[in-house]
């Protein structure tokens, strides 16, 4: 550690004194911009004082014109009129721009109307030459009118000379005092910067030491910690086989566990096949003999049986889901819906559904696994309609960031958004068995199926006003044109084709 006395110096010396060019820096910053502003106007002053000049010189040779004119009637002494008309035309709107730069608006606006008159007097005369001959030109001049508005005209123009010459002057001894305050600037931030150097130098010097020390001490701690490093990988390294070894672990149970439930399944189902087999036999072998407690009995065994094998290849199926490789391609999403609404025709007819989708992107999935979502979907929204309301169904598709968000939108019954989650759990039902078919475990099994293609489903409903269950399926990596283009227009794409009964 560096000793007290040479902290203190640098907190009281060196930092103080290296802020010092930051102000410095800032004053020249002002100075110098004051000394362009300062340039800028002088140079408007000088620019507008020899404007001034320019359209008096033209007046005069107007005038000039005018006279060789009158006296000759030669057109050829007419042209320096004529020239004069037109310049004093150019160059009125820059001394009308310059004389609003220096705040001479109203003496130039006065300048403007008498020029204007003069110009009118000279244009009468030569008319008059033109028309009537010299006398009646000479009769005009002779009145001295126009010797009075050159007079009106040179008084004006002197006034405004007098004025920005003034301003000009005074401009220009603002520059040489910015010039010697820039100067005074200049001088104190090399001195400055001397200072500082031959502090630093000071400083660095008596640094060398203790920084060699503290490098050493650094070097020793980093020691100390690759040491800690390379035991801590060791550590992470066993941890990791450990981890592979759970996992192989848990790889195998799982495919114990989805052997055991494949052969369950099966040789639970052959008991059932038996007892309803021999239901059967009981109720024809004994047909008239039963009274009708027996044969409602019998007819409990033998639903049992179905409900019991249903649930059973149901069991499986969602076993199945999870278990079983994915074989990912190019998938049309819009080829899945086509081929998801030809399975469900015949509960399409029934229902006089009418199933509408948008264009569709391409993703990558396992085509007959898409299919059996989207059968799922587009058939519990036929099942679960209002009474006397014809079922509509709309599939949509947006892109979200790196996912395509898929919803299957229906006009049904709904259901509370509370159970939400609890219509994707196994054998979840929110209506009484019987009311509506099926077990409850189609949603259970699609959510499966997206989550083993990366995605996610969840639904979206009120009780009474429809449902809409959207899933995710990620973007593939070779995004075509024709995927992205219905997402330019806003995520929103124009239905492309109906298909309804």
């Amino acid at each position: 550690m560096m000793s007290d006395p040479y902290q203190k110096g640098q907190r009281i010396i060196v930092w103080p004194l290296a802020l010092l060019p930051l102000l410095l820096a800032f004053v020249a910053y002002r100075i110098s911009s004051q000394h362009v502003a300062g340039v800028e106007a002088t140079l408007a002053t000088d620019e507008f004082i020899r404007s001034i000049d320019d359209v008096l010189t033209t007046v005069q040779d107007a005038e000039t014109g005018q006279r060789g004119y009158i006296l000759t009637g030669e057109a050829q002494y007419l042209r320096p009129f004529t020239e004069a008309k037109k310049k004093f035309e150019t160059q009125w709107p820059q001394i009308a721009d310059r004389a609003a730069r220096n705040g001479a608006q109203t003496k130039v606006a006065e300048l403007h109307l008498l020029i204007e008159r003069k110009m009118a007097e000279l244009q009468e005369t030569v008319d008059l030459r033109r028309r009537t001959g010299l006398a009646s030109a000479l009769a005009i001049v002779q009145t001295g009118r126009g010797r009075q508005h050159m007079e009106e005209i040179r008084g004006v123009v002197d006034e405004l000379r007098e004025t920005e010459t003034t301003k000009f002057r005074s401009r220009l001894e603002q520059q040489r005092k910015h010039q010697r305050e820039l100067n005074v600037v200049l001088a104190i931030g090399v001195g400055l910067s001397f200072l500082l150097v031959f502090l630093s130098y000071q400083f660095n010097s008596r640094y060398g030491r203790e920084r060699d020390r503290i490098e050493n001490e650094i070097r020793r701690l980093n020691e100390r910690f690759a040491m800690r490093v390379k035991e801590r990988t060791e550590e992470l390294e066993a941890q990791t086989k450990e981890l592979e070894r759970r996992s192989g672990e848990l790889q195998r149970s799982n495919a114990d566990l989805s052997q055991f439930a494949y052969i369950a399944s099966h040789d639970l189902q052959e008991p059932l096949r038996m007892v309803g087999s021999y239901m059967g036999l009981l109720e024809r072998r004994y047909r008239g003999k039963l009274d009708e407690t027996a044969k409602t009995y019998i007819e409990f065994a033998v639903g049992g049986a179905q409900r019991m094998q249903a649930l059973i290849n149901d069991l499986l199926n969602y076993s199945r889901a999870g278990t079983q490789a994915i074989e990912k391609r190019a998938v049309s999403l819009e080829q899945v819906v086509e081929q998801a609404a030809a399975n469900l025709n015949l509960a399409i007819r029934e229902a006089s559904a009418v199933v509408r989708h948008d264009v569709l992107p391409l993703v990558d999935g396992d085509q007959t696994k898409l299919v059996q979502v989207m059968q799922n979907l587009i058939g519990n929204a036929i099942k679960f309609r209002k009474r006397d309301v014809r079922p509509e169904i709309s599939i949509t598709a947006r892109k979200v960031d790196s996912e395509w968000v898929i919803a299957v939108i229906d006009n049904g019954i709904g259901f509370e958004s509370k159970y939400s989650e609890r219509i994707f759990q196994v054998f979840q039902r929110l209506h009484g068995v019987g009311k509506y078919p099926g077990n409850g475990i189609g949603l259970a099994i699609c959510r499966r199926v997206i989550q083993h293609h990366g995605g996610r489903l969840w639904a979206e409903s009120e009780l009474g006003l429809g449902s809409r269950f959207l899933f995710t399926l990620p973007v593939r990596n070779e995004t075509a044109k024709r995927e992205s283009e219905p997402m330019k227009r806003g995520g929103e794409a124009t239905p492309s084709q109906v298909t309804h009964a």
